[in-house]
């Protein structure tokens, strides 16, 4: 028999109209006028006939045209019927179909809006059978949902919650039941007239986790999750090229900030998960593996890593796993959904599941990527800078206005040039003759301390094993080259899962392991700062290829000759990494209703960090200062910095389930799950800089002469020099508990609460215990009364409420004195310092967090998605307040700021076309496109540190305004402030600003005198935006014909501001330095009397000393410094604030699938080959000229955008 295919009902436009609102609004009243109309239509359809002799089958097809009705019917019992001829008009359905089964012994019942055709004997009772059962999965849980059809025909129904279903069919001879639910394989059972059918499902593991959340603690069929929590699939958002998982999440989930600062190599992106919870703790989210917390390979201060200018090299907690390890993320958003993890999951968990073995024979898996970076070039649109002649006529023009040139470092290019010609050493044709060479040289810096380069990845895993025993191993390859010269980061891993379940006994053990190492040139370098930078004016090589070192000095030091090169060769920064993770699980069902299990982890991670200098860089040099023994540092050989870290953590867990459907029918179900959980981490490291370093001479040391005093005094006192040993054990014990309630799954309320105790409360037991709950639920309005609603498959409504708390771990209730390494012949004791200021009086950082929900499926699945708001409100949030220095210590942390988050998450997906299958195969046509957005709106709402005025500490510099660092009440964090530019002078071509201008000085200067700190900068500087953005999101397309697939991917960052790369040089003046390069942007600038009408861009400061010295700098008759020079103050307005927004192409993609029977004749099971490329192009302001967004003018240096990679990727399964 042939099962026919239905078309869904069609919805009057009015229908429609009220879905939409419904959409806006969630209003439960609309949904009811929706059934009502539905359940109305049946009686008011009109139908038409004129057939002559035709069969049924074309009848009931003309009906489904004109009704959109659905229609089950036994296919091969309506050939049987003889050809009718009818005739109807403007006829009521009924009537019509009353006549038409009439005449051939038919006859009709309605269920749920259907229409099913029986013959007309089934209506005697006598003449049905009814059939009872009970599904379950393999470990005997009961599946709820699952779809049962009677084979060859069109009747059918679905298990209720304790899996158990009943199906009254007509009686009839080999009647065969269809079993199948997502995520398991679908099974045939002959129906022999036992009394009841018990039916086992098996898992089909390449679909199964479609429909299940794992929170770490839990899995949850995704049709009961009562909270805010966002699964993806690895292979959704896996991206060649792209060796780390963090990378690959832009623009993926809605509610998450991605951030990434620095196309180097290894450098980790900031996430924040619905904005920022905290003010001084780390807002990093939470990563788990498998159930189990990962930690961070080194400690970095959360002060820190929150930065947007740092660069994190050293890697986070996932920075070796192999992303083709890697099943599926959750994203744990609200309170509910990390209520289980307690205070550390504050910002949110990200929680990975890795691949399980599948049940089958041995199967094994090759994938291998190649992958090209593109490095800087000068044509890029983001590196707007000048040429050799546009730098030349710079410094012609200087020349000819005689310009003091101020603490010149370097003579080199065109006014060294000058310097020979006017010396004598040269004449005027070999002047003219160098003066040629030099405007058309043309250096490109970006070359020679950059690289296109190739990197390469390779994974090996087997998966295999029988229904009681399944494995996944794997073993992986990264070998990842850096666009600068000498940057590289290596990874190998391996992957060890296996599974077993016997009866009621269930266990898991995974092994997983890394080692790492990882080359960079170290940060006093700034290579791509300095190929930024360096005038192209300038070689780098002299004509007969050889290096070419020019003078550098600064002050009393000798000249020392340089080359950007040889100190690449001679300096590094080396980290080694390796980390092992095992877990043990283990599992036994008591009852049927009852579950234990326990899980064991143990984790152990060395980083050794090894940054090196010899004796032939300028770093060096500079530590000798003038040579002298009373200054010298570093009198022979370089310097070597070590540092050593060791981090442990092992977790015990035992947790309890229960399960009980109770009612007559079954419909009630409750559930709950307490557990104790142990952990503990010890953190050992070990840091120590020593001088006299000889890496040349297989890394020996050697002495230093007693005459250098200040080596000894100053340095070899220190405690860099000395060595600092770091011990940190943390133990915790929590109890955590789960309670839920479900309703014909149609109703879900659940209870979530963890408490755990911080020892950081001194003798305050009542502030020590802070439990952290939450409660959800879930409505699923589709199962109830949106039943017959056919174009609408799901719909659901979820909410939840919780509180989090967050404690700062620097933080004790005792004083903590610690000795100094200087000692004091007067007093005969060691030097002491205040380690940590007593607190008694900190309490928990507390963040209620509600959330709403609206999840929908529409049109047979083309159209699905959800829709958020959520809202979170920190209260006693820590903040710094400065106290007098008599203490010991110039801040302290107290309880006092409060802060808002809330926004709105959209998450999409459409299948606008979809032909994959109608022809029998998988040659079809289907489009998806799967639009995601966040909104991230932050406020710090109010405090109590200082009722002066707003701002939060009472000390603060200028600089911090500028970098957004100082947290303004009723502003979002990051908040930073600009100088309002007022033009450019007639006179000179200086830039002017409001409140700072010279002919009010005499006034303005007496105001601010009068004036607090806080407020004289917000009189002089004005609020320029966020620098975080407040709505991230992508659109993800894919089209596949056949064999062939093709996918992008767009991301999208709105509402940051950023400020354009610095114009003005760091010497406090437009003049730049003979080696330094300039903005293209400057050829634009002011020359004479009337172009500040037509201009912002400053004049060359011609006068010595003008500008160097103003009225309101420090050291004159201010009180307050609001900045050191109008050139700074000029990189710093607001003219120089553009609009951070972007649109990125994140990734392109081209995959080709091997056919089948290819294959087959290779002995592959299958077999692909992906071409990619990622961050191929970014549109963004104009004003920017091009350069990346993710290039910020606020950072002290320039920092590598992300480059373009194009990547070639082959899997194969045999």
């Amino acid at each position: 028999m042939q099962k026919k295919r239905d078309d869904g009902i069609p919805v009057r436009e009015a229908c429609v109209k009220k879905w939409f609102l419904v959409m806006k609004l969630i209003c439960v009243f609309t949904l009811f006028l929706l059934l009502k109309v539905s359940a109305n239509g049946f009686s008011q359809k009109k139908i038409s006939l004129d057939f002559e002799k035709a069969s049924m089958l074309e009848i009931i097809q003309e009906l489904r045209q004109q009704t959109g009705y659905k229609f089950f019917f036994n296919h091969n019992e309506l050939k049987k019927v003889k050809d009718v001829s009818v005739k109807f008009v403007d006829e009521e359905l009924e009537q019509v179909l009353d006549v038409l089964l009439g005449k051939v012994n038919l006859s009709y019942r309605i269920e749920q809006g259907v229409i099913i055709i029986v013959p007309g004997e089934v209506k005697n009772e006598e003449r049905e059978v009814r059939i009872i059962g009970k599904v379950t999965d393999e470990r005997k849980q009961p599946l709820p949902g699952v779809t049962v059809i009677v084979k060859g025909l069109t009747l059918g129904t679905s298990t209720d919650v304790n899996g158990r279903f009943s199906l009254t069919l007509p009686k009839m001879q080999n009647v065969s039941l269809l079993f199948s639910f997502i995520g398991m394989e679908t099974q045939e059972v002959k129906y022999t007239g036992q009394d009841s059918i018990h039916v086992v499902l098996k898992e089909a593991a390449e679909q199964l986790d479609e429909v299940i959340v794992r929170t770490g603690y839990q899995n949850i069929d995704k049709r009961k999750l009562t909270s805010a929590v966002q699964t993806i699939k690895m292979d959704d958002i896996k991206v060649a090229g792209v060796n780390t998982i963090d990378q690959m999440l832009e623009g993926r989930i809605p509610g998450m900030i991605f951030m990434q600062n620095s196309g180097q190599v290894g450098a980790a992106p900031k996430l924040r998960i619905r904005g920022t919870s905290t003010v001084l703790g780390n807002r990093e989210p939470l990563w788990v593996l498998d159930g189990v917390v990962l930690t961070d390979p080194v400690n970095v201060d959360p002060a820190q890593i929150n930065d947007l200018d740092f660069v994190n090299l050293l890697g986070n907690a996932i920075s070796g796993l192999n992303p083709n390890d890697i099943e599926q993320i959750d994203v744990l958003k609200d309170a509910s959904a990390t209520a289980l993890y307690g205070a550390k999951a504050g910002n949110g968990v990200i929680v990975i599941t890795t691949k399980k073995g599948k049940a089958g024979p041995p199967s094994v898996t090759y994938s291998g990527t190649g992958s090209f970076t593109r490095r800087p070039r000068y044509s890029d649109r983001a590196i707007y800078l000048m040429n050799s002649k546009e730098r030349v006529d710079v410094s012609r023009e200087l020349v000819e206005r005689g310009v003091y040139y101020n603490n010149v470092d370097s003579w080199v290019g065109y006014e060294a040039v000058v310097q020979d010609y006017y010396n004598g050493a040269i004449d005027y044709k070999e002047y003219n003759r160098l003066v040629s060479y030099y405007e058309t040289l043309n250096t490109d810096w970006f070359d020679i301390v950059c690289q296109d380069v190739f990197s390469h990845s390779h994974t090996l895993s087997l998966s295999g094993g029988s229904a009681n025993i399944r494995y996944y191993a794997s073993l992986g390859m990264s070998d990842e080259n850096g666009a600068i010269k000498g940057e590289n980061n290596k990874r190998y891993s391996t992957t060890l899962n296996l599974t077993a379940n016997y009866e009621r006994f269930t266990a898991r053990f995974q092994l997983q392991g890394n080692v790492s190492s990882r080359n960079y040139n170290p940060s006093e370098l700034g290579v791509l700062d300095y190929a930024y930078n360096m005038s192209r004016a300038v070689p780098a090589f002299n004509p007969d290829g050889s290096r070419y070192f020019y003078q550098r000095t600064s002050g009393s030091m000798p000249v020392y000759n340089f080359n950007v090169l040889n100190e690449m060769d001679n300096s590094g920064d080396k980290t080694k990494g390796s980390a092992i993770n095992m877990q043990a699980h283990i599992g036994y069902s008591v009852i049927d209703d009852l579950k234990l299990e326990g899980t064991l982890s143990y984790a152990v991670s060395n980083t050794n960090q090894e940054i090196y200098f010899t004796k032939d860089t300028y770093y060096v040099h500079k530590l000798r200062a003038d040579q002298t023994e009373r200054n010298d540092m570093c009198p022979v050989g370089g310097e070597l910095r070590k540092s050593d870290v060791r981090n442990t953590n092992w977790m015990a867990r035992v947790q309890a389930n229960y399960t009980k459907n109770v009612g007559n029918e079954g419909k009630h179900n409750v559930s709950g799950s307490a557990g104790l959980e142990l952990n503990s981490q010890r953190y050992d490291g070990f840091n120590i800089t020593r001088r006299g370093y000889h890496r040349d001479r297989g890394k020996l040391f050697s002495s230093v002469p007693q005459t250098y005093t200040g080596y000894y005094n100053q340095f070899m006192a220190s405690a860099n020099a000395l060595g600092v040993i770091t011990e940190n054990l943390t133990n915790s014990v929590a109890w955590y508990a789960m309670a839920g309630y479900d309703y014909d799954n149609r109703y879900m309320v659940n209870l979530h609460i963890r408490g755990e105790a911080s020892n950081l409360f001194g003798s305050r037991a009542n502030d020590r215990m802070m439990p952290i709950w939450a409660l959800s639920g879930r409505w699923n309005m589709k199962q109830d009364i949106l039943k017959s609603v056919d174009w609408m498959d799901d719909m659901a409504l979820r909410g939840s409420f919780g509180y989090q708390g967050n404690m700062l771990s620097n933080q004790t209730p005792n004083m903590i004195i610690r000795q100094e390494t200087d000692y004091t012949g007067k007093y005969g004791e060691f030097h002491s310092k205040v380690a940590h200021y007593p607190n008694p009086d900190l309490r928990w950082e507390k963040t209620a967090s509600t959330n709403l929900t609206l999840d929908f499926s529409l049109l047979k699945n083309k159209i699905n998605g959800s829709v958020s708001w959520y809202y979170k409100k920190t209260r006693d949030a820590f903040l710094t307040k400065t106290i007098s220095e008599i203490n010991g210590i110039t801040q302290y942390v107290v309880n006092s700021g409060t802060l808002v988050n809330k926004g709105i998450e959209v998450s999409l997906n459409f299948t606008p076309i979809n032909r994959v299958g109608l022809d029998g195969g998988k040659r079809g046509f289907v489009w998806r496109i799967d639009p995601q957005l966040g909104q991230v709106l932050n406020e710090l709402v109010n405090n109590a540190i200082n009722n002066r005025n707003n701002v939060l500490r009472d000390e603060i510099e200028y600089t911090d305004m500028l970098t957004g660092d100082v947290d303004i009440a009723g502003e979002p964090l990051n908040t930073f402030y600009s100088y309002r530019f007022k033009g450019l002078s007639p006179v000179d071509g200086s830039p002017i600003f409001y409140g700072a201008e010279d002919e009010l000085q005499e006034e303005l200067s007496k105001k601010y005198n009068n004036m607090e700190r806080e407020d004289v900068f917000l009189e002089v500087m004005e609020r320029s935006g966020r620098r975080e953005p407040y709505l991230q999101g992508g659109i993800s397309n894919y089209f596949g014909y056949r064999n062939f697939g093709l996918s992008f991917n767009l991301a999208y960052s709105l509402g940051n501001k950023i400020r354009l790369l610095k114009l003005c040089t760091e010497y406090g003046t437009t003049n730049p330095h003979p080696s330094s390069n300039l903005r293209r942007e400057f050829v634009n600038r002011w020359r004479k009397p009337g172009d500040e009408n037509y201009t912002n861009i400053p004049a060359l400061n011609t006068v010595a000393g003008a500008h160097s010295n103003p009225w309101w700098s420090s050291g004159t008759n201010m009180t307050h410094q609001i900045a050191s020079n109008v050139y700074e103050m000029y990189d710093n307005s607001d003219i120089r604030v553009v609009s951070g927004n972007y649109l990125r192409l994140s990734s392109l993609s081209f995959r080709y699938n091997v056919d089948d029977r290819f294959c087959k004749k290779l002995g592959l099971k299958s077999a692909y080959i992906n071409l990619t490329g990622t961050n191929l192009f970014t549109i963004a302001h104009k004003k920017l000229r091009g350069q990346d967004p993710t290039q910020s003018g606020s950072s002290p240096s320039v920092n590598l955008s992300v480059r373009p990679t194009y990547s070639c990727n082959l899997s194969i399964t045999f």
